[in-house]
Order: C-alpha cells, then structure tokens, then sequence
C-alpha cells in the first residue's frame, strides 16, 4: 500500500486517495487548504491503488472508501486512464469521484469519455501544485454539495 498522510486534526471528516507522485508534501497542504480535517493516502501506482480501492470496496468494514480519488496520470502502469475505466466499471466504485491530474495538457476529451469528474492540468512548480491542490480540496470539501436525496436506483 502507500504513505498515510492524515492532518495534524485527530479527527478526519473527509478522506482523499491521491494516485501517483506528488512533487509536494500533501500532508501540509491538507492541512492549511482544508477547514474540515482530511486524511490524504498517497499510491505510487495504478496497480496498488485499484488493490486499495478493491479492498474497501469488498470489505468497508476493514477499509474506508475515499470520499475523492485524485488521479495523477503520469506513472506506472496501469495507466490513470486504465484505473478511471476500472472505477467506472466496478458497481461498488462507479460513484466514486475522480479529478484528473494530467502533464498532457492538450486532449482532454479521453478523460471526460471515461467519465472522470473533472481534469485538471498537472502544475509543473510546487507552488502551483499547492495552489492547485488546496483549490480542488477547498472545492470538494467545502463547496461541492450534494443532493439531499439519493439520485441513482441503487443508492
């Protein structure tokens, strides 16, 4: 599995896991961007995050789901497309939300056909990397509000 980074808050209301490899300790940025306590799960790769992401999904009792999935697509195989379309696919993990961090800033088009939530072009600073991760916490975690009633047959 990877790095567990949590907030210096002892208590975390939000939970993000964060696939590929951050030019930027996340651990400070969850915890200057966001107002609520967030626990950030750093994988290096497609293969160990889908391993995680199965894990919770099979067994909540012993693994929690992330509430956001943030998804770096320059590392190893499988691919970050290859894991948003096996998110999608999977009836546990369809919902899950996925931001996309891509370094190939010119085709988006893939991204939003797999049915990922968002894209967002990878920063290629950490000054830009804090900016725009703490933007896209602040976003999900403070901003974004759900339906009070369940949209989806299943849910």
């Amino acid at each position: 599995m990877g790095s567990q980074i949590r907030s210096t808050d002892d208590t975390v209301d939000s939970r993000v896991l964060f696939v590929g490899t951050p030019k930027v300790d996340l651990a400070a940025i969850c915890t200057e961007s966001a107002a609520d306590a967030v626990s950030v799960d750093v994988v290096a790769d497609g293969q160990a995050a889908l391993k995680q992401l199965t894990a919770a999904s099979e067994t909540p009792d012993e693994h929690q789901l992330p509430e956001l999935v943030l998804l770096q697509l320059d590392f190893s195989l499988p691919d970050g497309q290859t894991v948003l379309q096996a998110i999608r696919a999977s009836p546990r993990l369809e919902q899950l939300p996925v931001v996309v961090l891509d370094p190939d800033d010119s085709d988006n088009t893939q991204i939003y056909q797999a049915e990922g939530n968002a894209y967002v072009p990878l920063p290629q600073t950490p000054a830009g990397y804090t900016e725009c991760i703490g933007s896209i916490l602040r976003f999900w975690f403070e901003w974004a509000r759900y339906p009070a009633t369940c949209l989806y047959p299943d849910g």
